[in-house]
């Protein structure tokens, strides 16, 4: 069970990168200040599977606010 569990983790993860993945790009109109955030964020759903021991309680980072 634990291991269908990490395998939707990692499926939510990918799909929380790809839906970001668009901003990235340096031709975007995102500030610095921005593109910095949105860095962090997005490095916090990279880690999101090795933080956590537990499928059941994976903390995931919250967007930045300028994404909400």
């Amino acid at each position: 069970m634990a291991l269908a569990e990490w395998a939707s983790i990692r499926t939510r993860r990918q799909q929380l990168l790809a839906s970001t993945e668009a901003m990235q790009s340096l031709d975007s109109s995102l500030t610095d200040l921005q593109r910095s955030e949105l860095a962090l964020y997005r490095q916090a759903v990279r880690d999101v599977p090795q933080d956590s021991g537990d499928p059941y309680k994976v903390e995931w980072p919250e967007l930045p606010d300028f994404l909400k």
